[in-house]
């Protein structure tokens, strides 16, 4: 284990130490990290490791055992992602999805520190090739790169819901122990860990802005039934808001992002569309037409009227070659 403690700092050993030991390996030093072939006496295969800075590790093994084992891990907080065989991917405690192919499922989680128990089949392939960060390393970058890393930590958090994207299988494919052994191939590996912490957090970011428009279209969606089947009711902006379980400024901001408006504003639409087709049909009765739209004053629906139409209801009437209104039609950039 001394080529082991000499590689790797205390912190990082905790994601490879249990696996050397329970495994029977005498790992070897390379260029750049420690080597090592399996037993025969208990089956074939390879695993590499290799510490890049104080806070990530790369691992790449290939394992095929005769009897099963159970290899159990104690490892800190850490950020991980990861291509192996369908076998590995079953494997794994904290995989909560199925495997799409027999090699190369790509996956990305995080986990806080803990004991963590993986059964090992025997003739099962066990293959995989992973990069474990730990939270200091986004903070070393958090400091070195503000504009950029600045909420590395907390977007990461995120992986399992995003998924990796489609570029991190072909990165994950440049750490080998045949690199491994030529010359460069530390700061190339430096290189790599740093383009796929890059790619993660650009797929995460853009998962949690998906995941907000997603949400903003669902409010919106529910808060324009309400008002379509209930604008005639009195209805408030604030009884929106309660019904959907929403504050008001959340409520506000879903429909400035999805349809550029105020939902106060939408509302009124809704009722002016409604008052132009009455006031159009022969309703005379401006006070009637005022109720039927959802004001209890008259006065108030003149004021909303005339902010809109530029003239009283009764002027609206009275205009030559007049026409209602279309009914609000949803537009912009996410019309439903």
């Amino acid at each position: 284990m001394s080529a082991l403690r000499t590689a790797i700092p205390q912190h990082l050993r905790t994601f490879v130490e249990p696996q050397i030991e329970q495994l029977s390996l005498r790992m070897e030093s390379v260029r750049c990290g420690l080597y090592a072939t399996l037993p025969k006496s208990l089956g074939e295969g390879f695993l590499w490791t290799a510490a890049l800075g104080e806070e990530c590790l790369v691992s790449m093994h290939l394992i095929r055992l005769k009897k099963p084992l159970t290899l159990e891990e104690r490892p800190t907080d850490f950020f991980c992602v990861f291509s192996g065989s369908s076998a590995t991917l079953r494997s794994l405690p904290n995989a909560h999805t199925e495997a799409t192919a027999e090699r190369e499922n790509v996956l990305s989680f995080s986990q806080t520190g803990g004991t963590t128990r993986c059964l090992m089949r025997a003739g099962d392939l066990y293959e995989s090739t992973s990069i474990t960060y730990t939270p200091g390393y986004f903070e070393s970058l958090r400091k070195r790169f503000p504009d950029d890393f600045g909420d590395a930590e907390a977007t990461m958090r995120v992986l399992g819901s995003a998924g990796p994207p489609a570029e991190v299988r072909a990165i994950l494919r440049s750490f080998t122990p045949e690199r491994a052994s030529l010359p460069g191939a530390a700061p190339y590996f430096h290189a790599k860990v740093l383009e796929t912490a890059t790619a993660l957090l650009t797929r995460s970011r853009t998962w949690t802005e998906d995941e907000a428009e997603r949400t903003d279209r669902t409010i919106v969606k529910q808060a324009e039934e309400i008002i379509s089947a209930r604008f005639s009711d009195g209805l408030t902006v604030k009884a929106i808001a309660d019904e959907l379980f929403v504050s008001r400024s959340r409520l506000y901001d879903a429909f400035r992002n999805v349809r550029g408006m105020g939902v106060a504003e939408r509302l009124r639409a809704e009722r002016m569309g409604a008052a132009c087709s009455l006031l159009g049909s022969g309703e005379t009765d401006v006070a009637r037409v005022a109720r039927a739209v959802g004001y209890a004053r008259t006065s108030a629906f003149d004021e909303a009227f005339r902010r809109t139409f530029g003239c009283s209801p009764t002027q609206w009437r009275r205009r030559p070659g007049r026409s209602q209104i279309e009914p609000f039609r949803p537009a912009g950039r996410a019309a439903f």
